[in-house]
């Protein structure tokens, strides 16, 4: 009961944070099925191995023991970088698109291109609050 209780807890930080069960793989060097069978309960984790999925997913192991837990988001991360913005348009959860965006931004490796596509979105904004 227990190894499902963990399983559970892991998988839903997982996709709190926006991760696949192979993104979350290979930051902890093993296979997603292996992922899929500790998030299913099939399979008891080691404290190593939770140790491991704690820092991969940014959390204190206990995150995965206790009841009261919250459960981050990828927008809890928007507040460290919000000091002037809307709060409450970042305790929002992320949509698919969003999702899709920050992943595909982490993709792009070339500061300058990861400048442009930031100015190009500024741009944006700036365009629609306009109107």
């Amino acid at each position: 009961m227990i190894d499902e209780k963990i399983g559970l807890k892991i998988k839903q930080i997982r996709k709190g944070w926006g991760l696949s069960q192979i993104e979350l793989a290979e930051r902890i060097g093993i296979s997603f099925q292996q992922i899929q069978k500790y998030e299913k309960g099939s399979t008891r984790i080691s404290v190593m191995r939770l140790e491991q999925i704690s820092e991969a997913l940014g959390v204190n192991i206990t995150a995965f023991l206790g009841e009261g837990e919250r459960i981050p988001r990828v927008s809890d991360l928007a507040l460290r970088y919000t000091p002037g913005g809307n709060r409450l348009e970042t305790f929002q959860p992320l949509n698919k698109e969003e999702i899709t965006l920050l992943k595909l931004f982490r993709k792009t490796k070339n500061r300058k291109v990861r400048e442009g596509i930031l100015k190009q979105l500024r741009g944006v904004i700036e365009l629609e609050n306009r109107k």
